[in-house]
């Protein structure tokens, strides 16, 4: 699969769907973008990094929290915040959810990496395990690193 704008990957499990606004190929490689709408509560991926990558998080409505270094993240409908490079994060949706413009620059291979683990999730009944996920993650050390 190949990210191009307009591309909506939802997974229906976890209550997820990223929508692709930006991809690398539209901006010459500046960025990626996505909508991301999370569920209420949402389960924070594992701590991690992206050694060569800053994020740039607008929440468009419900909240996020979560960490970044040793900073605690608290954000609200209309705030932003970025992680920069080589920070360790973790975040997640608040009682009401979150939808959440989502930039990551320069793009890199991001929009590959989220396909590949929306293919992953697919092709394991939303379920897949940790090694399942490991592996695709492992593709892509430019992009994501575990911490």
């Amino acid at each position: 699969m190949t990210p191009e704008v307009g591309l909506k990957l939802v997974n229906p499990k976890a209550g997820t769907t990223i929508e692709f606004t930006a991809t690398a190929e539209s901006t010459g490689g500046d960025y990626v973008e996505i909508l991301a709408t999370y569920p209420p509560n949402s389960s924070p991926p594992p701590r991690h990094l992206h050694p060569s990558q800053d994020e740039h998080f607008t929440v468009l409505s419900g909240s996020m929290h979560g960490s970044a270094g040793d900073d605690a993240i608290e954000a609200g409908a209309g705030e932003e915040f970025k992680v920069l490079r080589g920070t360790p994060h973790l975040m997640s949706a608040g009682p009401d959810g979150a939808v959440l413009r989502w930039r990551t620059s320069p793009a890199l291979r991001t929009g590959e990496m989220y396909c590949a683990m929306w293919q992953v999730a697919h092709d394991n009944d939303w379920s897949p395990d940790g090694m399942a996920v490991f592996n695709v993650i492992t593709g892509f050390s430019d992009e994501f690193c575990l911490c």
